[in-house]
């Protein structure tokens, strides 16, 4: 069976089958004009001049849309789901392009559009048609068989009219049974092909999982230097000034020799030693803050709202902990987001979700702002690679003066 959606009938599954194998038909003739014109016109370019490539580069990326196409094809159609090669997305666009197109899968993503999808697809659509399309036509023999000439012989034998409509009609129905059975044994047949061609191998998923570790290693490596300097510019700033301020106060108050003048600046020193805790304190809180440690990520994130100067309504649904590493990542994600949006979105209202959904965390700010965030600025960038680090999603909507939608998918066990 192809389907793997248990509350899909069988009537279902054989027209959701046999429009699967007719639009796989349409798709194959589409593919295949597409990729005979681009490889018929790019490869003489080719061998004249490079004017050949951004047509082959045209195919090739045509292709791997054709195989992304594919995946969500069958995923919604046979509600079955397989992963598709990632195309190259480092690199300057003449280096990936030479990259993808030396690549194994960029040449059986080419036999998928050009040979084997449309092979299968009108031979697949033939099948069906006909035994749809006969089984129709049989079983309506007694409507228009009259009209037809030798409508009561059979095979030669002169059988009359009314055992010719039977026989007719019991084929028709026989195919018609069939019929179902033809349209998901094509559409399974088909799927497999799409598999075998499509789907990366074992090695091919271990070099783009190397690619994928190497990639937020380089990430998490810088947000730890841009952490490190951001500790050492507040402490420079914050605390090392005051607690020098509170030595030169303590100097002069030691050097007074009139006691009322010494009492006011050991008042003026307390204050100073009592501001520079402050400071250590929302320091440490900043590294890794005791709150998400002692009492979990609720607590951690409806204190992050509470100090927010714009209102959160906050939605927390967490029946378990996750991974310390990951309500940390979480963490940070939220007061990244309730910071930018107290700082840059000019909203009046914001709202903090989280929840576990299965077994992923997931973490959503939405606010009702200006928008247009830059999802590849510096901040949204560093979110991303801590994300990334634990095999996470971070994805931000923001359209210009429609607000901005951060949300963050998280497994709960990295």
């Amino acid at each position: 069976m192809v389907s793997t959606v248990p509350a899909r009938t069988f009537a279902s599954e054989a027209w959701t089958a046999t429009a699967y194998v007719a639009l796989s038909g349409a798709l194959g003739t589409v593919s295949f004009l597409v990729a005979l014109i681009g490889v018929c016109v790019g490869t003489p370019l080719l061998i004249v001049a490079l004017a050949g490539l951004p047509i082959l580069w045209f195919v090739f990326a045509f292709d791997h849309t054709l195989a992304k196409l594919e995946r969500n094809r069958a995923a919604s159609m046979l509600g079955v789901d397989f992963p598709v090669r990632r195309f190259p997305g480092t690199g300057s666009p003449p280096r990936r392009m030479l990259n993808w197109m030396g690549s194994r899968g960029c040449w059986l993503e080419l036999t998928y559009a050009l040979v084997a999808l449309p092979l299968l697809g009108w031979l697949g659509g033939f099948l069906t048609f006909c035994a749809w399309g006969g089984g129709l036509a049989f079983i309506s023999f007694p409507a228009w068989g009259w009209a037809a000439a030798g409508a009561g012989s059979l095979l030669g034998a002169d059988v009359g009219f009314a055992a010719s409509a039977v026989i007719h009609v019991v084929t028709g129905v026989a195919l018609l049974c069939a019929a179902p059975w033809v349209s998901r044994g094509v559409a399974a047949v088909q799927f497999a092909m799409a598999r075998l061609l499509l789907e990366p191998s074992d090695r091919e998923r271990l070099t783009a999982r190397v690619d994928t570790l190497e990639q937020t290693r380089a990430g998490m490596v810088a947000a730890a230097d841009a952490e490190r300097r951001r500790i050492e510019r507040d402490l420079h700033d914050g605390a090392q000034q005051r607690l020098v301020a509170l030595a030169m106060t303590l100097g002069r108050a030691k050097a007074a020799e009139d006691p009322d003048s010494a009492r006011e600046l050991l008042d003026e020193a307390h204050r100073e030693s009592k501001e520079a805790l402050v400071e250590l304190r929302n320091l440490a809180r900043g590294i890794h803050p005791a709150v998400l440690t002692d009492r979990g990520l609720d607590a951690a994130v409806s204190a992050l709202a509470a100090r927010c100067s714009v209102p959160v309504a906050v939605d927390v649904d967490l029946p378990s902990r996750a991974a310390p590493t990951v309500e940390a990542i979480a963490y940070f994600v939220v007061a990244e987001a309730l910071t930018n949006v107290a700082k840059h979105s000019h909203a009046t209202r914001a709202r903090l979700e989280v929840k576990i959904l299965g077994e992923e965390l997931s973490v959503e700010v939405c606010d009702n702002g200006r928008g247009g965030a830059d999802a590849d600025g510096a901040g949204l960038r560093g979110l991303r690679d801590r994300v990334r680090a634990v095999d996470g999603i971070l994805m931000v909507v923001s359209p210009p003066g429609e607000g901005t939608t951060l949300r963050v998918e998280l497994p709960c066990e990295p």
